[in-house]
């Protein structure tokens, strides 16, 4: 008995939290970086310090939610190990301030590593008492002052000792107005607590490697330097598409004689056209999160070829291209993530992307008239096919064959 080709991944929910940092001028000026493990928790919560590390920089470095400007800043805590194995270089250098707590600047191991980042453009922060952290003061560029000490005299000689070091001051955990105005006559510049804000929770997704291959695969499908031998390999690794095809051509509706065992014997068999098509549709079904709708990898097919369909004859755009811009055209609701996000991913021309991305384009009629096909909103329909130099029967016999086409590729490629 055949094995069954392995579920598609999921998606991953990934998440991190910002807490604001203003200037005296209560103007933004960066953002703390923290771990979360959930969006509604409140507090840091991990087992395993240098994993939680890793995974708040890589999704920092990765999220578009951030939008950093190139004079706002990101203050994070990174552990021994992360500093060792330069994790801080995920990060921009002009943007990012390493917060050295009394532990780290003990640790003699990390002086050079401090000094090598501070060679590349990083900032340092020197978080905890003076005392513990002289023998760098040297290369530090903020020094961080508690403002929740035992005492608003604690506090005071806090301030007071990091002021006279002429480097600049942060004070953190400011939780009210009084304190506020305290750090600020003591002269710290920057400034961190709840009394400004809360720390905001970025949720984000994250494709797993797996699509992010499946991904790079359509990449190269549409490369017309690669090689099929070369993609024939590709496909030879992985276990779920090399099943799927071969199911695909040896089933009933081929009627091959010899059943094929080969990845190179079925493209061959199939044609490059239509290996192409093939390949672009199932890796689309199996980059489909299984927790969504089995509809959205349909529509997005009846989409493509009603495009290509549309456009077929014509001189002014390529039916890939539009064979292309219908497929990926739903993607976003399958993976609940930004186009913007995705669209780097795939392989399109710029236009294309624009398309996608809701941005003006020859393209952006075509998807509009297909959207409002879709819709029943024929008014529409009328002046987008008049603009396309189309015809409404041409439109609707178009879209019934996109119709049919798709629910047979899907019953028989599935």
């Amino acid at each position: 008995m055949r094995p069954s080709p392995p579920p598609p991944p999921s998606v991953q929910s990934c998440f991190f939290a910002r807490h604001p940092i203003f200037d005296r001028n209560m103007k933004l000026w960066g953002y703390q970086l923290l771990y979360r493990d959930c969006e509604q928790a409140e507090s840091a919560r991990f087992e395993d310090q240098d994993q939680a590390t890793a995974q708040v920089v890589l999704e920092a470095a990765a999220s578009p939610s951030l939008g950093l400007a190139r004079d706002t800043y990101l203050l994070m805590e990174f552990s021994t190990t992360a500093l060792v194995h330069e994790v801080p270089y995920a990060l921009p250098p002009h943007n990012t301030i390493i917060k050295l707590t009394p532990n780290l600047c003990r640790d003699g191991d990390l002086l050079g590593i401090i000094t090598e980042l501070r060679a590349a453009g990083y900032r340092l922060a020197l978080d905890g008492p003076l005392e513990s952290c002289r023998h760098v003061l040297g290369e530090a560029d903020y020094l961080i002052v508690d403002a929740l000490t035992e005492s608003s005299e604690a506090f005071t000689q806090a301030m007071n000792a990091a002021t006279r070091t002429g480097i600049p001051v942060l004070a953190k955990r400011i939780e009210t107005p009084e304190a506020f105005a305290e750090a600020k006559r003591l002269g710290a510049e920057f400034f961190l607590g709840f009394f400004f804000q809360k720390p905001e929770v970025i949720a984000s997704k994250k494709l797993s490697s797996t699509q992010v291959a499946r991904l790079k695969l359509l990449k190269m499908l549409d490369n017309r330097n690669e090689g099929w031998d070369v993609i024939a390999k590709t496909l030879q690794n992985d276990v779920s598409l090399t099943y799927r095809l071969f199911k695909f051509l040896n089933s009933p509706f081929f009627g091959v004689i010899q059943p094929i065992t080969t990845v190179q014997r079925a493209v061959a068999y199939l044609g490059a056209k239509q290996a192409r098509t093939w390949l672009r549709m199932v890796i689309l079904t199996d980059l489909s999160p299984p927790e969504k709708t089995s509809q959205l990898p349909l529509l997005s097919a009846q989409r493509a070829r009603f495009l290509e369909l549309l456009g077929s004859g014509r001189p002014d755009v390529a039916t890939d291209e539009l064979f292309l811009l219908g497929l990926f055209s739903l993607l976003d609701a399958m993976f609940d993530m930004s186009m913007p996000d995705l669209v780097d991913f795939l392989p399109l021309t710029d236009a294309l992307k624009a398309t996608l991305c809701g941005r003006p384009s020859l393209f952006s009629p075509w998807l509009e008239l297909t959207a409002q096909f879709e819709q029943g909103q024929w008014d529409r329909v009328d002046v987008l096919a008049a603009q396309l130099d189309l015809n409404s029967i041409q439109v609707g016999t178009c879209y019934a064959q996109a119709m049919t086409w798709s629910e047979e590729f899907f019953r028989v490629a599935g």
